[in-house]
């Protein structure tokens, strides 16, 4: 079977760049953004970068796409504008993201487009138990207002009111959901990690973990990362794979472990920031999961 390796890569200066970055770092996975992360995004995509892109993926050998939300976004907001922004963000990226499928598809490509992942956010004005309403609402509202594409819940590092750092807590997201065929997850090592699940010595009971709650085949990708932190620390700071608290050995059990063997791993490291630095990382990467 083919293993499905990735990383995060730029989409500057046009989004079809993403799958040249990605066919340089020599992945048949990546993620991308569709803006810069600290911006609201809510001009749909047009017509040139939907050819362009569809173009670009379905003559590559890049098998799975992942688009990720801005970090502004955050459905457990009380506060109305900002809880609106961050529905309609996430709207605008659902929609690109299913035309871009389509696109991709009409050419008879392979290539599949995962959704778009996103963080939870903030309960800061509400109980935990409000939060994971006032998502769930979200997501409902969203997706009531089109018929395609899949909406991920990220894993968190859960710091502060941050929602989303148990997997009970993820699963109640969806439980509030009607559609709930178009919500599944991404799960980040890193924020797991800092939140209790550690994959140095439990790797088989995460594993049982993720089963029994949100079910492995809602999980559509993993954001493989290192730990700057502690276990159990509830703190986010990714670390380059082998040079954290996680370490090369759980990394490379994970990745070996049988029923992942059809899941995505996407690079999130801080080797990224260069095409140089995240061509070592691809490397390590590539020789923890041999």
């Amino acid at each position: 079977m083919e293993r499905y390796l990735g990383a995060h890569v730029s989409a500057s200066g046009g989004l079809k760049n993403a799958i040249a970055n990605g066919l340089e770092l020599e992945v048949n996975s990546i993620q991308t953004m569709f803006s810069a992360p600290m911006r609201w995004s809510t001009k749909d995509i047009d017509e040139k970068q939907i050819e362009e892109f569809a173009e670009a993926a379905a003559n590559s050998n890049i098998k799975k796409i992942l688009f990720h939300g801005v970090y502004l976004i955050n459905l457990a907001r009380a506060e109305k504008q900002m809880f609106h922004l961050s529905k309609l963000s996430l709207l605008t990226h659902l929609s690109a993201s299913a035309k871009l499928a389509e696109g991709i598809k009409e050419r008879g490509s392979e290539c599949e487009v995962l959704g778009v992942t996103f963080h939870p956010g903030s309960a800061k004005d509400l109980t935990p138990e409000e939060g994971v309403k006032r998502i769930s609402y979200g997501l409902n509202w969203i997706l009531e207002q089109l018929k395609g594409g899949m909406i991920l819940l990220e894993s968190s590092a859960g710091s502060g009111q941050i929602m989303g750092d148990t997997l009970e807590e993820l699963v109640a997201m969806r439980e509030g959901v009607e559609d709930k065929a178009r919500v599944g997850y991404v799960l980040d090592t890193q924020h797991m990690f800092v939140s209790g699940y550690d994959w140095r010595d439990n790797l088989d009971g995460i594993i049982s973990q993720i089963e029994s709650t949100i079910g492995l085949e809602n999980v559509k990708a993993f954001h493989l990362n290192d730990s700057m932190k502690p276990f159990d620390s509830h703190k986010d700071r990714h670390a380059n794979l082998g040079e954290g608290e996680i370490g090369s050995e759980a990394i490379k059990k994970l990745l070996s472990h049988s029923k992942l063997a059809d899941k995505p791993f996407i690079l999130e490291t801080p080797n990224l920031k260069s095409m140089a630095t995240a061509r070592k990382e691809v490397a390590v990467l590539k020789s923890l999961a041999q």
